[in-house]
């Protein structure tokens, strides 16, 4: 009777609260290229799509075949709507990639959005971007679904943009395994 108990809480909980959005996936390469290449593939790709003043390395651990950063991409809203300028500014977010030999696995997560706020208006924060259709509760104010939605739309463009570019150039030799 507990374990039965246990087991409908825990269902409630999911489906009560919001998963955080998240983007991860597998992607098997040739078998025969190495953690150590794809590990430089990675490394190399995110020296040059983390701009070094907006983010940090917070994991880059060769060995273990891990590179985590932190990043933040620039929110400006795609349509107008009563508002819209107060939920412009920065969404934080985390980037990890986890390397083995023919395979990696990335995972774009963690984003959290922090408005600027706009003329004639207050800042209005989300925080922590979820699965979740309806607008939270935002800073302050009334939630904005219209917001909400645009943000998520605004994070699918860049995180498939950033996952395609990612995966070409995982394909890609790096330059020190090139003979020159």
């Amino acid at each position: 009777m507990t374990k039965a108990f246990t087991l409908i809480v825990m269902m409630f909980n999911l489906f009560l609260f919001s998963q955080e959005l998240k983007y991860e996936e597998v992607v098997s390469v040739d078998s025969t290229i190495t953690k150590q290449e794809l590990y430089n593939r990675a490394r190399s790709w995110i020296g040059l799509n983390f701009n070094k003043k907006t983010s940090s390395i917070d994991i880059d651990d060769k060995n273990q075949g891990e590179i985590s950063v932190s990043g933040v991409i620039d929110y400006r809203n795609k349509k107008n709507y009563f508002g819209s300028g107060c939920v412009e500014g920065p969404i934080k977010l985390a980037l990890s990639i986890f390397l083995k030999d023919g395979k990696y696995k990335y995972s774009f997560h963690s984003f959290n959005h922090k408005g600027s706020g706009g003329y004639g208006c207050r800042k209005t924060d989300y925080g922590v971007i979820t699965t979740s259709e309806k607008a939270p509760q935002p800073s302050w104010g009334e939630p904005n679904d219209k917001a909400w939605k645009d943000i998520k739309s605004f994070i699918v463009e860049n995180i498939q943009l950033n996952i395609s570019d990612l995966k070409s150039f995982m394909n890609k030799p790096h330059e020190s395994s090139k003979d020159w």
